[in-house]
Formats: structure tokens, sequence, C-alpha cells
């Protein structure tokens, strides 16, 4: 994930205060409360609830003290949704059936709703007495939960203002905080399949996270398209979009790359860039792009949010690229997300910098193939100023939070590293290895750990196994020194 806002020499358009996530002050605020959760890997990070201005209780409504104990007792393993567009004036609302299972026996249901208005909440067509607090939906089910049942929870909902949700007269995106458009949980470590069913104007082109299945005529005159994602996903990769855009596609090794712009864009320019980079991973990494279709979708303002199966990119990028052809890096960032985030997602956000450090890896690699080994190295220099740039700040930290023998509690987005360690640190770290090592060993590490690590979420001791594995040496006094510690003159 990154954003293009700013510009380096006049020739980079990444920022030094690039987000590391699409979050908004306010999102900010809502984080910074201490967590509460299950410890252990996969475990939940979870702000406790409490009264606000804006909670919302039922007569039969849990009490806050309840739900408090209820964070983290379940997980997410499916949502089936319906989401509706209109248009004059421009909304969104929303229906459908979260599937939840119980991590340990509870009465309570806990998930996250960042902009959601509730309308109506059942389990099996019995109504639910909720609270509505600091973004939370918090349910009383009508008999407990025993451990690892589960029960659908049936909500319908509208969408409020908020910063995820990108709604214009002629399209409507999301990507990322999937709970500001549905009941989910916003924890890294949840790993959850999705049918969603999106109704929009039948002239608009519309995407989302899964496979698509051929459009069908919905109520009120609109088309309604319906994506399945099978594979197991964190919910941080859902989005969708949909709109007035041109496309073009274009047929890779049996890969079908689709791209949706503004009209009169030069999108065929734009594939032809990510057929290329394409080409490249695939053989790099000696594993195939895990899905047959991706898609680029360049909506307005800024934008770069990787998701399952496409890319959400600011229409910036395309005029970007056209000037100049070099600055091809966006689209090398968010397909290298394919493998390194979806593919291989992070076992949590201890290790996030095997998703960030990855991707912007890949961008230097993918412009010494097409380029030259000049703009491999200028990818490095900027890494160690943005790295230099976390020091003199003092935001030193290590590359991973998860140092092994120490137990493992999940975190929120709101703990996490300066984007200088996840993102400039983390690449380093993979430039030291390639260095070290050679090409040969590092590549076939490389491969080790996606082909190993292939839908199961990775952690950085999967990465340094992989190591040990290709190169025959005992790799973990280099983790130890560069990865688990603070690392500024990397």
């Amino acid at each position: 994930m990154t954003l293009s806002d700013g510009c380096d020499g006049g020739s980079d358009v990444r920022d030094e205060g690039m987000s590391t996530w699409r979050i908004s002050r306010s999102i900010i605020v809502w984080l910074v409360a201490a967590s509460c959760g299950c410890s252990g890997s996969g475990g939940q990070s979870q702000r406790p609830l409490r009264e606000t201005p804006k909670t919302t209780a039922t007569a039969q409504s849990p009490g806050l003290e309840e739900c408090r104990e209820a964070a983290g007792a379940i997980d997410v393993v499916h949502h089936d949704i319906r989401l509706t567009i209109h248009r004059a004036p421009s909304s969104l609302h929303g229906e459908g059936t979260i599937h939840v299972r119980a991590r340990r026996p509870t009465p309570i249901v806990v998930l996250d709703i960042r902009a959601l208005r509730i309308a109506s909440v059942r389990s099996n067509s019995q109504p639910l007495g909720i609270r509505v607090a600091d973004g939370h939906l918090c349910m009383k089910l009508p008999s407990p939960l025993p451990a690892l049942a589960e029960a659908p929870i049936e909500a319908a909902w509208d969408v409020e203002g908020h910063d995820t949700l990108h709604v214009a007269e002629d399209q409507v995106w999301a990507g990322y905080d999937a709970s500001a458009w549905m009941p989910t949980l916003r924890d890294a470590s949840q790993r959850a399949t999705l049918t969603v069913r999106i109704d929009a104007p039948p002239e608009w082109k519309v995407t989302a996270s899964g496979h698509a299945s051929p459009s069908a005529q919905a109520l009120g005159g609109r088309a309604s398209s319906t994506f399945e994602l099978k594979r197991s996903s964190p919910p941080f990769l859902y989005a969708f979009a949909a709109g007035h855009f041109d496309e073009a596609e274009l047929d890779v090794d049996g890969v079908r790359l689709r791209a949706w712009g503004p009209p009169g864009e030069d999108l065929r320019g734009a594939l032809a860039t990510t057929a290329s980079t394409l080409r490249f991973f695939q053989k790099t990494i000696g594993v195939p792009l895990p899905a047959d279709e991706y898609r680029q979708v360049f909506v307005r303002d800024n934008a770069a949010q990787e998701a399952a199966g496409f890319s959400l990119l600011g229409a910036k990028a395309l005029a970007d690229l056209r000037r100049t052809p070099r600055e091809d890096w966006i689209f090398s960032h968010e397909l290298a997300h394919q493998w390194f985030g979806w593919l291989v997602p992070c076992v949590d956000f201890r290790d996030f910098w095997l998703n960030e450090g990855f991707a912007t890896f890949m961008v230097a690699a993918a412009k010494e193939r097409r380029w030259g080994r000049d703009e491999y190295d200028r990818e490095v220099a900027l890494w160690r100023k943005r790295s230099a740039k976390v020091h003199e700040d003092g935001h030193d930290a290590p590359i991973s939070l998860a140092p092994p023998g120490l137990p493992r509690r999940s975190i929120d987005d709101s703990e996490l590293q300066a984007r200088g360690v996840t993102y400039a640190r983390g690449a380093l770290v993979l430039h030291k290895l390639r260095t070290e090592l050679g090409d040969e060993v590092f590549w076939r590490a490389i491969h080790r750990y996606v082909e190993q690590r292939a839908d199961h979420g990775a952690t950085t001791e999967d990465l340094r196994a992989a190591f040990d594995d290709a190169s025959g040496r005992d790799m973990r006094p280099f983790f130890a020194t560069w990865v688990y510690t603070n690392a500024p003159d990397l």
C-alpha cells in the first residue's frame, strides 16, 4: 500500500510522509486506546468499548462489561453481503449475513462497524439485542455459542460518511477498511471468504474482490454483479469499485489483465507496463499469480491500495507514467502484493514488513530488470534516505516485532513502526540478503518462502527458515542483528 503525494527531485512522486495505510486522522484517534483481546498467534486486538454520545442500545442490549469481555471471542469465516448503490443523492445500503465461529464459549458477538448505521440485526431470523459504541457492534445471541460453533449474523445497514468510502456522481469505491462498508473484523490475523453482490446503475462497470459471475437484472433498473472470493483472505484486502470507466484488456501467459480508468486515458500503455512486470515476477518468484485475472482500477483522488485480485490506483498514475515511463513503481508495488500480502499474508501486524518490505523491494528488482542497475541503486538510496529520517526523528524500532521465543500478541495498526522501518528498512534487509548471498541463493530462498507459505500466514521466522534451507547456513545471527533489533545502519 502506498500513496502518491508530493515529489522528490521532480521525478519521484513518492513522499517521505506517504501513508502506511489509508488512515484518516479520525481513525487514528479511534485506534490510540489500549487494545483488548487474546494473546497468542492470531489473537485479536480490539479496542475496549466505552460509552460515547453515539452509543446506541436496544431494550435487551448487552452491557458494556459483557461486550468488553467478549472482545476476541469469535472469528469471521464468511461474508455474504449485498451492496446497493443509490444516486441522487449518492448513498450506499448494505445487507447480508456474516458467519462467525466462536473461539471460546460466548453469548456475545462483537464486530467492527467503522461508518455504518445499523438498521436491523438478527441471527437465525431472531432479533438480537445490540449495543453500538465506538465503531463496534455488540450483539447478544439467543443462547450462548459453544467453542468452535458457528452462527449467522443477519444485518442491514447504511454507510455513513467516511473517507474509506469514496462516493461521487459517477463512481463509488472503497478499499482497506472493510468495516467502513460492512460488518467484519479489522484484525490483520483474520482470514475469511467473501460473496458480494453489488447493485449499480446498468451503465456502470463494477468490480470487487473475487471471481465475477455474469451480471443480472436487479430491482429499480439496476444491474447486479456478483463476486466470490473463495481464498480465505484478510478483510483489509476486500475492496470494490463501480462507475463510468473505459476498459482495456490484455492476455499475458494465460493471465487476463484488465484496466479501467477515466475516458480517454492510455489504459493499454498501463497494461503493457504491468504485463512486463508480471512476467518478471512470475519467473523470478517462481510461483504463478494467485488468480487467472488481475485488474487495475484508476479512480479519482489519491489511491494506491492492493486488494484480492486487483488494485485501486489514482488516475494520476497514468499521467505520471505517460510523462516519465520509468516512474512505474506504483504498478510494481501493488502487483507485488498479490504474492506478498494476498497469497502469503503476514500472520499479523507484528510482521507487517513481510507485506510492505517485500513490495518495496520488488519495485527495485523490477526497475533493475527493465531499466538497468542504476534504477535499482536509486531505489536503495531512497530507502536509506527514509531510514535515516526515521533515525533522525527518534523512531527507530526493530523491523519485526515478533522476536522468536517470546509470547506473540496480535497488535493493531496504531502500534506499527514508522513507514521508514516497515517499508524502507524491510526492503534494505532484503537488499542486504541479496548482496551477501548472491542472486541464485536469494531468489531460491524467496521461491521456497512463497511456495511453502502460500495460503498460510507467514512470520519472519518462516522467511529465516527459507534462507537457512536455500543457503545451507544458519541465518539466525543475521536476523538477530538486522531484523529483531534496531538497525539504523542498514
